[in-house]
């Protein structure tokens, strides 16, 4: 079954380093900046790199599976990684996101402090409930644990931007019925402002695809359409084949 739930188309579009770039990186890891930062936002965390796409982040994990030793960074950063490739995982299950999710976990636990990962173990957790649809009460277990772990995340971590990348999109994709779109507004809100990236680029474009998604279900259309109505020339054919089908449905 082919899932396209939360995460993570997001993680793979952060850094829009070069193929060579990201090669190098496995060797010196892993935090590369969203934005430029000066002495106003310099207090912002960027996200940990994990590669601007899924070619690079399928070359960057098999240089570190190469490897005979990992730095506790490198696995961090091999976690993360598998995270954002089960997104485009062909043939996602639910023992491959569980195994995934068991290895965030251990990490999380002997690094309580490390909100990104936290904020991935949440994220991972509720992506699970998609798996559970004819299970209710697991369903709703997973999902609020998943919550409450990116939330802890975001607010022991407010600056952050990894934990909050995390966390607004995937409270960008689930039902508004939940009531966390607000939040999503917030945290993609505030990665669009410490981006210095161009107006016209990839991760530029992910994020307001996603901060429009999120704006829908807060009850905020107009501001949606915006949104998705200045991404049908984006470069990107991905947003702005998805962008042109979010206002098809909203007609």
């Amino acid at each position: 079954m082919k899932l396209t739930q939360h995460l993570l188309v997001l993680f793979i579009l952060l850094t829009g380093c070069s193929e060579s770039s990201a090669i190098n990186e496995v060797i010196e890891p892993p935090v590369k900046n969203l934005a430029q930062t000066n002495k106003v936002n310099e207090q912002y965390i960027s996200p940990t790199f994990i590669g601007s796409n899924v070619s690079q982040q399928k070359k960057i994990l098999a240089q570190l599976t190469s490897l005979p030793t990992l730095s506790e960074a490198q696995v961090r950063q091999k976690l993360l990684i598998l995270l954002a490739l089960f997104s485009s995982d062909e043939n996602q299950s639910l023992s491959k996101l569980q195994a995934i999710t068991k290895q965030l976990a251990e990490f999380s636990d002997k690094k309580p402090n490390d909100y990104e990962v936290m904020a991935a173990y949440g994220n991972a957790l509720s992506y699970q409930a998609i798996f559970y649809q004819n299970n209710y009460g697991q369903m709703n277990f997973v999902s609020r644990r998943g919550m409450r772990l990116m939330d802890r995340a975001v607010k022991q971590a407010p600056t952050n931007l990894g934990a909050r990348l995390l966390r607004g999109v995937s409270y960008a994709n689930m039902p508004s019925f939940l009531n966390r779109s607000s939040f999503a507004v917030t945290d993609l809100s505030i990665i669009k402002e410490q981006s210095k990236s161009e107006p016209t680029s990839e991760f530029l474009a992910f994020v307001n695809y996603y901060l429009a998604m999120a704006l829908a279900k807060n009850n905020q259309p107009e501001q949606a359409k915006v949104l998705w109505k200045s991404l049908k020339n984006n470069t990107s054919t991905v947003w702005q084949a998805r962008s042109i089908a979010r206002l098809k449905e909203a007609e």
